[in-house]
């Protein structure tokens, strides 16, 4: 059985927390009901809350297995879950990771995904012990690039043409941050 490295994670304003059943409808309603909103956090499109029930379902495995971790973002304030945040596609041999994040656009441009973020860098360097975090984000996502620049991410490459939205191919611009 494998070691739950999952960790509840508190900020200031947030709780970072495991995703379960009952939250579901929360996200589906501030998320998952816009899919032009979220076209960039490499989702498919729900096209029902059944759909995407199924997937916070498969949640479960995801954090008894160990390889993929994904908090959802509750605002302390009013108890409403707001965004998700994500450890995947982890590299254990080289010791690294990606980070994904998506904040409801109702709650957009209130500093919510940078101290998500941060706290989220914080735990991958220093309770994980990764080396290197990578962000992949799609050109046209402007706030998001300017928020892992504001976190000292470096401009890395970039990926032509990685990533498909609605049959149109959008380029990638990755993201990277060493442990220091």
């Amino acid at each position: 059985m494998k070691e739950d490295k999952f960790k509840e994670l508190e900020t200031e304003r947030l709780l970072l927390r495991k995703i379960n059943d009952k939250d579901a409808r929360m996200l589906f309603d501030n998320i998952y009901n816009n899919f032009d909103w979220y076209k960039f956090y490499y989702q498919l499109p729900f096209h029902s809350f059944e759909e995407y029930q199924q997937l916070v379902f498969n949640y479960k495995n995801w954090y008894a297995n160990g390889n993929h971790f994904r908090w959802g973002i509750v605002e302390k304030s009013s108890g409403e879950m707001i965004g998700l945040i994500q450890i995947h596609s982890k590299d254990e041999l080289n010791n690294n990771c990606k980070i994904g994040y998506i904040i409801s656009y109702q709650y957009n441009k209130k500093e919510y995904a940078r101290e998500a973020v941060k706290e989220m860098i914080h735990f991958a360097f220093n309770v994980i012990g990764y080396h290197r975090i990578d962000a992949e984000i799609v050109e046209e996502n402007v706030d998001s690039i300017k928020l892992a620049e504001s976190l000292g991410m470096h401009l890395e490459s970039t990926k032509q043409e990685s990533y498909k939205i609605e049959n149109q191919y959008y380029n990638q611009k990755v993201y990277t941050l060493l442990k220091k």
